[in-house]
């Protein structure tokens, strides 16, 4: 039997870390979260460490389990607190120290960077995770975690026209918080209402890289631009503009269809998450993509 081994989360691994958030939500909780939302989440996680920084721990080619951690600067300490968002482990590995394992990677990368502590929370009717993080060192904290709704505003994205959006994007002056799912899928709506696909495809993708540089995001393998992704959402873009015609991008978002888990209708995730999907164009797996 191999011995198990802790490494650090790649574009790879998304897949599973989508099916362990879910699945960890289902038992702690009792919710089910929106698998498209736990799609984008992870990903950004994964690509950019500064969200999260995300270990697992595998035999083999098999992923047993998962932990992320996020930081909390503190002005005390001159240093961040960190804390752990989630860990999982797959049923059939529990008992075999998997977290034991996990936890020792992020303590050691914890002290190597100077945290003053672990931190987490844990839902007060969740008895066995509990007593599990109660072996492991942890102790209950003198704070309370109080909560307060943040109001919601209209996507600072929607607020711009049709004109200042295409203007923006192309002149790199769209700001990073703008930059959301929502604002791709109008910047395609406005390359198919102006170009043929493969001409739009061309013209988004010197868009997109360069509206990244902008940002300060460096382009990899495993993030930033995806190749395939672009070409799916033009691809759907195109077929429900000819379904229900719409005099600007805005009206067009009412569409149905535009689930930012559409693409997953044509292509498994391990496919369209790989590094070839990112970098080149990779034809769907589960069925063929509208003309």
């Amino acid at each position: 039997m191999a011995a198990v081994f802790v490494r650090d989360a790649a574009a790879l691994d998304i897949p599973a870390l989508v099916d362990f958030v879910i699945a960890e939500a289902r038992e702690a909780e009792g919710r089910s979260l929106d698998p498209a939302v736990v799609t984008s989440a992870v990903t950004a996680a994964v690509n950019d460490p500064a969200l999260a920084r995300t270990s697992i721990a595998a035999e083999g080619d098999a992923t047993l389990g998962a932990i992320a951690i996020v930081r909390e600067w503190s002005d005390w300490h001159n240093t961040a607190y960190w804390w752990i968002q989630f860990v999982f482990v797959v049923p059939e590995a529990r008992g075999r120290g998997v977290v034991d394992r996990l936890l020792e990677r992020v303590t050691q990368v914890a002290a190597a960077l100077g945290a003053p502590e672990l931190r987490l929370y844990v839902h007060p009717e969740n008895a066995r995770a509990i007593r599990a993080y109660e072996r492991l060192g942890f102790t209950p904290s003198l704070y309370r975690i109080l909560t307060r709704p943040v109001p919601r505003e209209p996507p600072a994205e929607l607020a711009l026209d049709d004109d200042t959006l295409w203007r923006a994007f192309h002149e790199r002056t769209l700001g990073h918080a703008q930059w959301t799912h929502t604002a791709h899928l109008r910047i395609a709506w406005l390359h198919m209402s102006r170009y043929e696909l493969d001409e739009a495809h061309l013209r988004m993708r010197i868009g997109i890289i360069r509206l990244n540089a902008a940002h300060g995001l460096i382009e990899t393998p495993i993030r930033g631009y995806h190749e395939t992704l672009t070409r799916v959402w033009l691809v759907l873009v195109r077929a429900l503009g000819r379904r229900t015609p719409c005099t600007d991008s805005a009206s067009f978002l009412s569409s149905p269809g535009l689930e930012r888990d559409a693409p997953l209708r044509y292509y498994t995730r391990e496919r369209l998450f790989s590094v070839a999907a990112r970098t080149m164009f990779v034809a769907p797996d589960l069925g063929e993509l509208p003309e």
